[in-house]
């Protein structure tokens, strides 16, 4: 077989990597049920990731809004793609819980190209922290070391309720309504990191790598 440098299956050999890196640790939680293979051969999602990922690195979301809302669309197309194609045998689906872990993730290995490009960091400001349950043990500790006996007063209630397994919250099938907003808790663990880092220089991702 002979091999040369075509940019274009270069560029969809690297994304559909990153690609499955991403999907791997999507659908790792406990609460993603059965046999999980058929979710990553769904080429037809791809796209709606990789529109992401694009958007970040050529700077194209013009505020924390803006970003906001088309990851919420973008979760929804997932969700709304993958699930359209579920076996009917299957145990779960997709839900926004892995649909935001698979696009966070995938931001996340993206940003790595700041190690060697500094000047791209800035792009990745608006960038959510990944959920899921570690993270969440791990912010609420964080949150409470910072504002002790305050911490419930700050609409975190309590540890139980921060903390309790992600499961499948914020959970649509191919045949269900969109997602028209973001799960509660999810706004709740997004605002407490940014709560965490202050008003300094970190990033949201540049806090999840921190942690782990």
């Amino acid at each position: 077989m002979n091999f040369c440098y075509d940019k274009t299956k270069l560029s969809t050999k690297v994304f559909d990597f990153l690609y499955g890196c991403s999907m791997h640790d999507a659908i790792l939680q406990q609460a993603f049920k059965g046999e999980k293979a058929w979710v990553g051969k769904v080429e037809q999602a791809k796209p709606f990731l990789r529109k992401y990922i694009t958007y970040i690195v050529e700077n194209r979301f013009s505020s924390q809004g803006d970003h906001d809302a088309q990851f919420l669309e973008i979760a929804d197309n997932l969700c709304k793609e993958i699930n359209s194609h579920r076996p009917k045998d299957a145990a779960d689906v997709f839900s926004f819980g892995n649909a935001q872990k698979l696009i966070n993730i995938a931001a996340k290995h993206a940003y790595s190209v700041c190690y060697w490009e500094p000047h791209l960091r800035e792009n990745f400001r608006y960038c959510h922290c990944p959920l899921d349950s570690i993270m969440l043990q791990k912010v609420w500790k964080l949150y409470k070391e910072k504002f002790g006996n305050q911490a419930r007063k700050n609409a975190l209630e309590s540890v139980d309720a921060f903390c309790k397994a992600w499961g499948n919250e914020g959970q649509t099938g191919a045949d269900q309504p969109p997602i028209y907003d973001y799960p509660e808790r999810y706004l709740k663990f997004q605002q407490a990191i940014k709560t965490i880092i202050g008003e300094g220089d970190l990033y949201p991702i540049e806090f999840d790598y921190l942690i782990w």
